[in-house]
């Protein structure tokens, strides 16, 4: 892979694992699980690789690309048949410059198989520089041959403040970038390139996408906009087709009330009216029959006199009651 970026240096480290048997006709491995993590802060690296075999021969071999003069610590352990972890010192390989070492299996097997972890601890500084114009590189391979059944993968975690060239199926966490990813018996390699934030043109293609993505939200936002004020707009409608019912509710209410009183008016005169002329009547009546009992009118006076005396109260009380 060549990536040409101007006005940058390229530093890269090149991390090769893998698991053999001491001599090639030896049986070969069961299953294989190996899990490889790699920490790069801007200290150490550390390079954890955790290893199950479900058989092994006597003797094998674990091998790196570390070159020995840049690691500062090595710790190896086993898992005994108890499920108990056990540390086992090492010694490289002399004629090579390398990280190898063999290891005797015997008395070492597990309960299920053979269950290792070998960790690497390096100064960072011995392989990237980290400050700014500086492209960074890390690469991996896988040298032990996968089965169907074997199973391989890589968690890699980058320096805070550095984030990788190319984001897709990247995560963050705790402000750092972190990648897992599984290393299949025909790829088996994993390669990726980084750099602080603010140095390339990624970041410009970062910020375009994200630009790109506002004015997607903002036209979202403007189509929200534009329901609301049309339901904005509706509710007013409705408001001035409601106070207008209210209006002419209100018109209505006062308008019954004022109708009720002329009402209950005129019931009370009406009333008081029938009232008047049930008591005045039969007294004028009474008046005038004492007067034709004395002889003091006729009787065609008193039929005169009862016709105009009942005239005159009826027309009396209409005026006070009714009109």
């Amino acid at each position: 892979m060549i990536i040409s970026i101007p006005r940058a240096d390229a530093e890269g480290f090149v991390y090769s694992f893998g698991i053999s048997p001491k001599s090639t006709d030896m049986v070969p491995f069961g299953k294989i699980e190996i899990l490889s993590e790699v920490d790069i802060s801007d200290q150490y690296t550390t390079i954890n690789n955790q290893i199950y075999l479900s058989d092994a021969p006597q003797t094998i071999v674990f091998n790196t690309s570390i070159p020995k003069s840049i690691i500062t610590q090595i710790q190896f352990m086993y898992q005994d048949a108890n499920s108990s972890w056990n540390e086992v010192g090492i010694t490289l390989d002399p004629e090579v410059s390398n990280a190898r070492f063999s290891l005797d299996t015997a008395e070492r097997k597990g309960s299920d198989g053979y269950r290792f972890k070998l960790n690497y601890k390096l100064n960072t500084s011995s392989i990237y520089t980290l400050k700014p114009n500086t492209l960074l590189s890390f690469e991996y391979f896988l040298i032990t041959k996968m089965g169907e059944a074997d199973i391989s993968s890589i968690n890699l975690a980058l320096p805070k403040g550095y984030k990788p060239l190319n984001n897709s199926g990247w995560r963050v966490e705790n402000e750092r970038f972190v990648y897992s990813a599984q290393i299949s018996k025909t790829s088996g390699s994993f390669y990726t390139i980084f750099n602080t934030d603010n140095d390339y043109s990624d970041s410009l293609e970062s910020l375009k996408q994200e630009i790109a993505s506002l004015r997607q939200d903002n036209s979202k936002l403007l189509e929200t906009i534009s329901e609301l004020q049309k339901s904005v707009d509706s509710y007013k409608v409705e408001n001035q087709n409601l106070s207008s019912e209210i209006e002419n509710l209100t018109e209505r209410l006062l308008k019954a009330e004022e109708e009720r009183k002329v009402s209950d008016r005129i019931s009370n005169n009406f009333w008081q009216f029938s009232w008047g002329l049930t008591i005045l009547l039969p007294i004028l009546l009474l008046f005038f029959a004492e007067l034709r009992t004395k002889s003091v009118i006729t009787s065609t006076q008193l039929l005169i006199s009862s016709v105009v005396g009942t005239f005159v109260i009826f027309l009396i009380l209409y005026i006070l009651f009714i009109t």
